[in-house]
């Protein structure tokens, strides 16, 4: 099994779990407050808590253990 990422979910506060090997892309949405979306190909989105650039900074670590 891959290594998981694990972030905050915005509404609970709870951890959730992402494979880095299936994340498309990561964007913020603008709002208030701003979220902070990964995108798994077209179909779904998740909103986390953290800012994109700790989301990008722990999918690349993810990625570059990998390897």
């Amino acid at each position: 099994m891959p290594k998981l990422c694990k972030f905050t979910s915005p509404i609970d506060g709870k951890p959730v779990y992402v494979n880095p090997a299936r994340v498309s892309v990561v964007y913020v949405h603008k709002g208030v407050p701003a979220d902070t979306i990964i995108g798994f190909g077209k179909d779904f989105m998740l909103g986390v808590k953290e800012s994109l650039e700790d989301v990008v900074a722990v999918l690349e670590k993810a990625a570059a253990d990998k390897g």
